[in-house]
């Protein structure tokens, strides 16, 4: 349950650290306003401690990435081949926006709101083991796959994670972990 409140949380590290940065200039852009003087800046303890959560949640998930158990490597030939980064690109990114201009990380009233809907988000994305709807991941991993391949005559469904771009009949090897996405760990020229 851990590991997948990890992958859950993760999704958002890039929308956390946006807000993150954007409180944290906020003070020295008042500073240059002439609004305040610079012996008036000082880190609160709301940013301190966001800025180490975050952290946190990054270590978390390069950590459990590292030892993500393969049960498997396998060579699979490509029957049938879609991209899922773009089909959920507008519906993560539609809810960073949303967060960036509602939210502040230095209200109490607004954590409080965040941490509910980030809650209520979390519920779903378990529930429905959406570990591929991660903008993280895709920062780092660059394209999310559902293919289609045939093995021992049994046609099977996969979700890959792949650095390189994918085609139909093309042959690569994943390494199937414990997850519901595989790596695709080296493509196989024909």
């Amino acid at each position: 349950m851990m590991k997948k409140i990890i992958l859950y949380l993760s999704a958002f590290l890039p929308m956390l650290f946006i807000m993150w940065v954007r409180e944290s200039i906020a003070p020295f852009l008042d500073v240059w306003a002439g609004k305040i003087e610079w012996t008036d800046l000082y880190p609160g303890p709301l940013l301190i401690a966001e800025l180490t959560l975050i952290s946190g949640i990054a270590l978390a998930l390069f950590w459990l990435m590292k030892n993500n158990r393969k049960v498997a490597t396998k060579k699979i030939k490509i029957d049938v081949v879609k991209n899922r980064t773009a089909e959920y690109y507008l519906a993560y990114y539609s809810l960073f926006i949303l967060s960036l201009i509602g939210f502040s990380l230095v209200d109490i009233v607004d954590i409080i709101v965040l941490v509910l809907l980030l809650t209520i988000l979390g519920i779903v994305y378990i529930k429905n083991e959406l570990y591929f709807i991660n903008p993280t991941i895709n920062i780092f991993r660059s394209f999310i796959y559902e293919v289609e391949y045939t093995s021992e005559k049994e046609r099977l469904g996969k979700l890959l994670i792949s650095r390189d771009k994918l085609k139909t009949g093309q042959i690569v090897d994943i390494e199937v972990s414990e997850f519901e996405f595989t790596f695709v760990r080296r493509k196989n020229e024909k």
